[in-house]
């Protein structure tokens, strides 16, 4: 059923194209009158054209791996502000935190 739901305009679309072809645009050509086979070709150019525009919306929604992608790509890793690039470092290494030892006397 939600798969319904989410191509119910298409759906409805191409229902709607296949029944003015089958009972507006093949009678208007096979009549014998000429201005009615025009107009059925007219109409018939505004359909593919109509057609092609709902085609080229159903392939252009992106697919669920390339929404997976983009969400990933959205998120960002935070940098460490205790980390600085320093002169001579490379900063595909990883941050390796160094400190001296002091010895505490007493």
């Amino acid at each position: 059923m939600q798969k319904l739901k989410k191509y119910q305009k298409q759906v409805f679309t191409f229902i709607t194209i296949l029944l003015l072809l089958q009972f507006g645009i093949f009678p208007c050509l096979t009549m014998a009158n000429t201005f009615a086979n025009i107009v059925g070709g007219i109409a018939l150019g505004i359909l593919v054209l109509w057609l092609g525009i709902e085609l080229y919306e159903l392939v252009k929604q992106p697919s669920k791996i390339e929404q997976a992608v983009i969400e990933d790509l959205k998120i960002v890793k935070k940098p460490n502000p205790k980390q600085s690039v320093k002169a001579g470092t490379n900063e595909s290494e990883p941050f390796v935190k160094t400190r001296k030892k002091t010895n505490k006397t007493k």
